[in-house]
């Protein structure tokens, strides 16, 4: 296992940290993961990480990275979307060195990640993006997407102010296959967050699923292990909908889902010579949104704010 670390932006707030489990020689490409955290904009850690990429690295993903992005003043939109196409074009640079397939990209992200992901997946080929990424064609487009319990609707802190950027408006025929998962007793991000995002994809003909939870709360689906919920019933915990969200992967990417034997590296081609073993190679001009406020995002207002320090009461529509 490798795992290397690469800046995303001349300052280097922004990197990709990638770990590669393939092993040379590389008999058969993998599918990859790029997770980014979630955090309110306002926070990011690796180890929000840990268990997605365990779990997909059981399933066959032979690159699993983490996406860490700046969180608070130094939060911008549409940079970290920006940045994360670099990190998808970075992966298929090394695709042939880490044994990817190029064409079975993944992102996955939880709340505020969720957000960046869904708004990668709609605009990857925005000509003004694809040129601050060093895109020419789809090398910045991610192939799908797993999104959990994100502020789709949601405020955004730009250069020049806040934005309200509607994920939902913004669903076309460029945006990738996507699972979502959310729980409804979610007291953050309202499952009605979600519910906007599966109409839209409907109305636009893209390929979807989801797994929304009957118990738990915010974050709930990202669990590995069974919680009790406030009013004794059993949360979900990953298992409950990463299984459904691998088969969804597996039909849109093509992903054998039959396990197939392992091939022998070491075994002699037909009519040749054994081949010998490897070598081991929030700001003074907002307003604090009040505990009452909350859940945010409804279905009579599904504008979020940018994050708990922002009422973003003065704000433009991202077109």
């Amino acid at each position: 296992m490798n795992t290397q670390t690469f800046y995303l932006n001349e300052e280097k707030t922004a990197k990709l940290i990638v770990t590669v489990s393939n092993v040379v020689p590389y008999f058969q490409l993998t599918p990859a993961l790029i997770h980014v955290p979630g955090g309110g904009f306002m926070f990011c850690s690796e180890s929000d990480t840990v268990a997605i990429a365990a779990r997909c690295t059981g399933k066959g993903f032979g690159v699993t990275c983490t996406y860490l992005y700046p969180v608070a003043q130094e939060y911008r939109f549409p940079q970290v979307v920006i940045w994360l196409m670099k990190g998808i074009k970075l992966l298929r640079e090394h695709a042939a060195e880490w044994g990817i397939d190029p064409n079975k990209i993944v992102i996955s992200g939880h709340s505020a990640g969720a957000f960046i992901c869904m708004s990668t997946g709609n605009l990857w080929n925005r000509p003004d993006f694809m040129d601050k990424a060093g895109c020419t064609g789809e090398e910045g487009k991610p192939n799908a997407m797993l999104l959990g319990f994100g502020p789709m609707f949601c405020g955004q802190q730009t250069d020049d102010g806040i934005v309200y950027v509607k994920n939902g408006d913004l669903v076309g025929p460029q945006t990738p296959p996507a699972f979502f998962h959310h729980a409804r007793g979610d007291e953050l991000v309202s499952v009605y967050q979600t519910i906007a995002m599966l109409d839209a994809m409907e109305r636009a003909k893209r390929p979807f699923a989801a797994y929304i939870s009957c118990a738990g709360g915010h974050g709930a689906t990202s669990y590995t292990s069974h919680m009790l919920d406030a009013d004794g019933k059993v949360a979900p915990d990953m298992d409950d909908w990463f299984e459904q969200a691998w088969h969804f992967l597996a039909n849109q990417l093509d992903l054998p889902q039959i396990p197939g034997p392992i091939p022998n590296p070491f075994a002699a081609p037909e009519g040749g010579e054994p081949m010998m073993p490897p070598m081991p190679m929030i700001t003074a001009d907002g307003d604090p949104v009040k505990p009452e406020e909350m859940p945010l995002g409804q279905a009579t207002e599904l504008h979020m704010p940018f994050n708990a320090g922002f009422h973003d009461k003065d704000f433009t529509v991202f077109e």
